[in-house]
């Protein structure tokens, strides 16, 4: 098999000539390094056909060419930049008022004077944070208003063609990310209140969610049948870690699973990001009808593999192997005897192996190393 026939076969649960690993490769940011060497066997700033080249040819690894689509136009605003003391400052003025986020300015934001939208590191500075209001959401979408659909299926049909391009030197699978859901709304709202704003204010809630639906409906149809292999939804933080599953359903549920139709009606797969707090959700996780997960860390307190693995198997296939926090940064041996319990639980069908959920720049290569060559003996 080619190493993209392989890693669709394996998501769509069918048989492979060989168990594919597929490895995220995460350099972190300068002010995550800060104090570590860079371990990865490539320089932090080589092109991304050397890093693919090198993951593919030097360490055999099934790895997916992403494709990025942005649904929305150039920002019509100018934003305006103020630092006061210790705290920075980001606004945009709009007809529907004046959308501001604040963070504290310290040595750990990686930013430089800019506030994105959508980063983690947004959770731990804010000051305050882009969301709060209905008026709040007004603005956001002012300045983050669609596209009109020519534009949109422009850009679908260049990333396409620059992903399939790079993908057909190896014969490897296409993966477009679309959706970030809860997950970005904690990046806007910030955790604690968006939990909060949950019960007390879900109309708000529900407001941004569809509007981020509407972006994502609009890129799945402009990525309809040209060929891509799969898309992956960021469900990261959409977990028992913050939500009962009632209301990831009420939220989430039909959202997703229109999603995940609009995936299939374009030829399209669907993988789904998961990584911690899944056990009280697995009923609802199978209920998702996805064709993948990817990165539910096995080895998280709490978490059962066999009971996973018997939740959802006959639904959706894994992406999934040693953790990041529990395995690679404790060495080989740890990373060893956790690929062959992946092995011994969840088999050869529908299983992908993956670090959960991925190799940092700053983790000791040789654990890396011994999970593929483990692999490679196990496959």
């Amino acid at each position: 098999m080619t190493s993209r026939e392989r890693m669709v076969a394996a998501i769509r649960r069918e048989p492979v000539d060989y168990v594919p690993c597929c490895v995220a490769f995460n350099p972190l940011s300068a002010a995550q390094r800060r104090g570590r060497e860079w371990q990865f066997p490539w320089a932090a700033d080589a092109p991304r056909d050397e890093q693919i080249r090198y993951q593919v040819e030097e360490l055999g690894l099934d790895q997916v060419v992403p494709v990025g689509v942005n649904a929305s136009i150039p920002e019509p605003f100018e934003p305006e930049i103020r630092v006061e003391g210790a705290v920075l400052h980001k606004s945009y003025h709009t007809p529907a008022g004046v959308l501001h986020a604040a963070i504290r300015y310290d040595e750990k934001w990686p930013f430089g004077e800019n506030i994105p939208f959508y980063s983690d590191f947004n959770i731990g500075h804010y000051v305050e944070p882009w969301i709060e209001t209905e008026q709040d959401l007004e603005a956001l979408k002012l300045v983050l208003a669609p596209a009109d659909d020519a534009t949109i299926e422009a850009r679908a049909e260049s990333a396409v063609a620059s992903a399939q391009e790079l993908a057909g030197r190896w014969d490897l699978a296409t993966l477009a990310h679309c959706g970030t859901g809860m997950t970005g709304a904690q990046h806007l709202f910030s955790a604690t209140e968006l939990c909060m704003m949950t019960i007390e204010n879900p109309e708000l809630v529900d407001a941004y969610l569809e509007f981020e639906h509407g972006l994502n409906m609009r890129i799945l149809k402009a990525l309809a049948g040209r060929g891509v292999d799969m898309i992956r939804r960021n469900g990261f933080y959409e977990t028992a870690d913050f939500y009962s599953p009632t209301m990831l359903e009420r939220f989430l549920g039909d959202r997703l699973r229109a999603e995940r139709d609009a995936a299939h009606a374009g030829g399209m797969l669907m993988t789904y990001t998961a990584h911690t707090g899944i056990m009280p959700i697995l009923d609802y996780m199978r209920g998702l009808g996805l064709d993948s997960f990817f990165g539910i860390d096995l080895s998280f307190p709490g978490v059962d593999p066999q009971r996973v693995h018997d939740a959802l198997s006959d639904v959706s296939s894994f992406w999934t192997g040693p953790s990041s926090t529990y395995q690679l940064w404790k060495g080989p041996e740890p990373t060893r005897e956790a690929v062959r319990q992946t092995f011994e639980i969840f088999g050869e069908a529908g299983l992908i192996l993956s670090p959960c959920v991925s190799s940092h720049s700053i983790m000791p290569w040789e654990s890396t190393l011994a999970m593929i060559d483990e692999w490679k003996r196990l496959r």
